[in-house]
């Protein structure tokens, strides 16, 4: 850690790599303790998994029918976005292993106001379905979302992920845009380098809005898929 770095310079934080002592079968998982939630008719298998000295959190479709998958969630309504900025950090992969295809994979990372599938009301976070990435931010002030637009070195057509490939993403803000509780106006996603998407001046969410930070993935019809989480890290900053 930077020796210009000070903790009154965050008003709040994030860490997890998935390696832990506590086992996938716990109410509570994961250093920060996350909930798991259960979709539909089935819970998933989740599983801490290490290789070439990594660790990571692989997400198994139950196989009991559409909409069957898992949330992993924080303290409901815990966090808050303002205008000093901040920043998310993911690394995510569709692990290219027997049977395991990008079609039927449904998953969205970030920050949210809900613990299921459904669309959330106040958020910023990445959908990934069949592989085809967006970025979405919800406020009761308005929505904004985009599709991602990349180099296809990356992501096939430029939108979309490609099985086996690890990305190392981070979704940024910044910006005040105003609001009576000023939030920020702008935000980012980058994946393994390269902005993909971007919202300049659009961002609508409000200080007062409250959300936590989040993952969920979930398959169609009876598919058993797998996706994979490295870590997850994040912060806020404070005004000085």
């Amino acid at each position: 850690m930077s020796e210009n770095f000070h903790a009154n310079d965050v008003g709040w934080s994030v860490w997890e790599d998935f390696c832990d002592n506590n086992s996938v079968a716990d109410a509570e998982i994961g250093k920060m303790g996350w909930e798991i939630t259960v979709l539909g008719g089935g819970a998933e298998t989740l599983t801490f998994e290490t290789a070439a000295g990594e660790t990571f959190l692989r997400m198994l479709g139950a196989g009991g029918g559409t909409g069957d998958g898992s949330v992993l969630s924080l303290a409901p309504d815990k966090v808050s976005f303002g205008p000093n900025g901040g920043f998310c950090r993911f690394a995510i992969r569709v692990p290219s292993i027997s049977a395991n295809v990008l079609a039927g994979q449904l998953f969205r990372i970030g920050f949210s106001d809900v613990v299921t599938t459904g669309e959330p009301a106040v958020g910023l976070w990445v959908d990934i379905a069949a592989g085809v990435v967006e970025f979405d931010c919800a406020s009761a002030n308005g929505d904004v979302n985009v599709a991602a637009s990349g180099p296809t070195s990356i992501l096939t057509s430029g939108t979309t992920m490609i099985l086996g490939t690890t990305y190392d993403c981070e979704i940024r803000w910044w910006g005040n845009n105003g609001n009576a509780d000023p939030g920020p106006d702008s935000a980012s996603l980058t994946m393994n380098g390269h902005v993909v998407a971007e919202f300049k001046g659009t961002v609508l969410l409000d200080g007062a809005e409250t959300l936590e930070p989040s993952f969920i993935h979930w398959t169609t019809a009876t598919d058993t898929l797998e996706f994979d989480v490295f870590y997850y890290e994040a912060e806020s900053r404070r005004a000085k």
